[in-house]
């Protein structure tokens, strides 16, 4: 592909994802209003003309017929008919279809052809089939050539849009390119992850620069150089920041094909379902966004097939024929929240616990101990499914163990909430990025720690009257502000000799982690300070409750604490009484 259909590509994902919540409303209420008519008919004509542009005549040339219908709707050619939305959405499906031939540059002429036919068959019921034919007849079955002069000029003077590129003469075709060129360029991730070392090089020589400053003898060097080292630390922080902005991409290039995979599924399955999303504008690290794909897809697939019921299952129970699955993307404190819903059966729990004892996953005793929560939970096992059949869409006990394993790389971490006969919600908390946070300095033991400042609600050294313990006895309790929070003894957690034992003598800092609020018992704390975080995975292993490494100013290389992880680690030792390596 050329530069310019990549960037169209990155244009178009936004487009569609557009349309098909325009089309996948309107088929809802099977009834497209006016501002939904001019909302496809101006997605379509850009489409058309920006496909045309970038030389993806097949993509153009179905746009132009499709917008064909719309504007006979919108000019009051035709009236609405029963149909015209679910047509909308199944022709944007052909559209994603076509798209993705363009992009691999393996054009099927008969199959465009007879897609082309197919929707000429159908335009026909709503009275467009000459402007089907007169389509056909411009453009020719081989050919790309779009349309007249005369064509242009009116649909230019229909939709009030006078800069739109439809069919550019060689020169305009020059002018538009330098245009785009100026505008941006493409940049190959490892070449952005490079530049982010080297500024986090830079960072840690400012960092040894300060620490020799400190030790100056001339009080009035030290203190000048000390100013000129601050000055230089926030030109640093300014280019990391930048740096970083540039590997952000908002989800939307998730969202885009989204509605395509939810309706195929919910077709091949015979059942009703209505999809919706929001948060596509919530911008993050482009690594986090490719490792999120395959989690979203399960989840998806799993919804359709195991959460939504039958039509007539959903009739006998009162609820609308029409299952509905809900995807929502929202930033907060530094990580992003993606949530995944569904109206449907919900999950049989004590099916879950049975299925698990039945495969051996886990013990009947330890089964009947668990919280509903935690017998919730044994959904994401290796190897466990409630389903009997094994199907090519699920069953065989693998998707929401990578559902986990997945999310859980990514330094995040996946929240399930289910009632049954009322429908599930998949909460997926990860951090907008991997590469760059503020954190807080903790000591535990003679270790130090980085915690990232994103989850951290506050800080605070306790007194006797602010503890509790559980009612077991299993673990302490920080009562703050009527909020009952478990405090996790990090010492004990990590296997760290200390003198610091007793509660009141350390400081506590509470976490936000998901859902979830938490105590961290550590020695002290000190300063913040932002870092460029390193893999730990790539350079060592993956550690439960570690979400990476960085290099001190006087070369130390100290681990930066994932208060997901640590939460969850957490509540399996209580619940397994393991040791937290393994």
């Amino acid at each position: 592909m050329t530069e310019y259909q990549e960037m169209f590509l990155s244009e178009a994902a936004e487009l569609f994802s557009n349309a098909y919540e325009r089309a996948l409303a309107a088929e809802e209420q099977d009834f497209l209003d006016a501002e939904s008519i001019a909302e496809l008919f101006r997605i379509l004509h850009t489409i058309k003309g920006s496909s045309g542009g970038v030389e993806f005549g097949h993509l153009s040339r179905y746009a132009h017929a499709l917008e064909n219908l719309l504007a006979r709707l919108r000019d009051n050619e035709i009236g609405y008919k029963s149909g015209m939305a679910s047509f909308m959405v199944d022709s944007l499906d052909v559209m994603q279809e076509i798209l993705e031939w363009e992009t691999k540059g393996a054009i099927d002429e008969r199959d465009f052809n007879a897609k082309l036919d197919y929707m000429e068959a159908q335009l026909s019921q709503f009275g467009t089939e000459q402007g089907v034919q007169a389509v056909k007849e411009q453009t020719g079955e081989e050919g790309f050539m779009l349309f007249d002069e005369v064509d242009i000029e009116k649909l230019k003077g229909e939709t009030e849009v006078k800069d739109e590129p439809i069919a550019m003469e060689e020169n305009d075709e020059k002018r538009t390119a330098e245009k785009i060129q100026t505008a941006s360029i493409r940049v190959d991730l490892e070449k952005i992850d490079l530049l982010l070392n080297r500024v986090g090089e830079l960072v840690i020589t400012n960092a040894m620069i300060s620490r020799i400053a400190e030790g100056l003898p001339n009080d009035t060097l030290k203190e000048e150089l000390i100013e000129r080292l601050e000055l230089l630390e926030r030109h640093i922080r300014d280019l990391q920041d930048a740096v970083m902005s540039v590997r952000m991409v908002p989800l939307e290039h998730i969202y885009a094909k989204l509605p395509k995979i939810v309706r195929n599924l919910a077709k091949k399955l015979g059942k009703q379902v209505r999809f919706k999303h929001s948060g596509g504008g919530v911008e993050i690290d482009k690594i986090v966004i490719e490792g999120l794909n395959d989690p979203l897809m399960h989840i998806l697939r799993n919804a359709v097939d195991h959460g939504v019921e039958s039509v007539e299952e959903r009739e006998d129970k009162g609820k609308d024929a029409s299952a509905l699955i809900t995807v929502s993307a929202a930033q907060e404190n530094g990580q992003i929240i993606i949530s995944v819903s569904d109206d449907g059966r919900g999950i049989d729990v004590e099916k879950v616990v049975k299925k698990a004892v039945e495969k051996k996953l886990i013990a009947r005793e330890q089964a009947e101990k668990l919280s509903d929560d935690d017998k919730l939970n044994l959904i994401f096992l290796q190897g466990l499914t409630t389903v009997d059949r094994i199907s090519d869409i699920s069953g065989r006990g693998v998707g929401m163990d990578i559902v986990r394993s997945n999310v859980e790389k990514l330094g995040g971490i996946v929240r399930l909430h289910s009632t049954t006969g009322r429908g599930t919600r998949f909460s997926i908390v990860l951090p907008l990025t991997l590469a760059i946070l503020d954190g807080l300095n903790v000591t535990i033991g003679e270790n130090r720690y980085i915690l990232p400042l994103s989850a951290v609600v506050e800080s605070l050294q306790p007194t006797e009257e602010m503890i509790r313990s559980s009612s077991d006895g299993s673990h302490k309790i920080l009562i703050l502000r009527d909020r009952f929070i478990p405090i996790i003894m990090m010492h004990e957690l990590f296997n760290i000799t200390t003198k610091c034992t007793k509660i009141t003598d350390g400081m506590l800092i509470i976490v936000r982690a998901g859902e979830e609020w938490a105590a961290l018992f550590v020695d002290s704390f000190g300063a913040q300070q932002q870092v460029v975080v390193k893999s730990l995975e790539k350079n060592f292993r993956h550690v439960k409750g570690i979400g990476g490494a960085m290099v001190q100013g006087d070369g130390a290389v100290e681990l930066i604490l994932d208060p997901l992880g640590i939460v969850n680690k957490a509540l399996e030792r209580q619940l397994n009484s393991e040791s937290y390596y393994q």
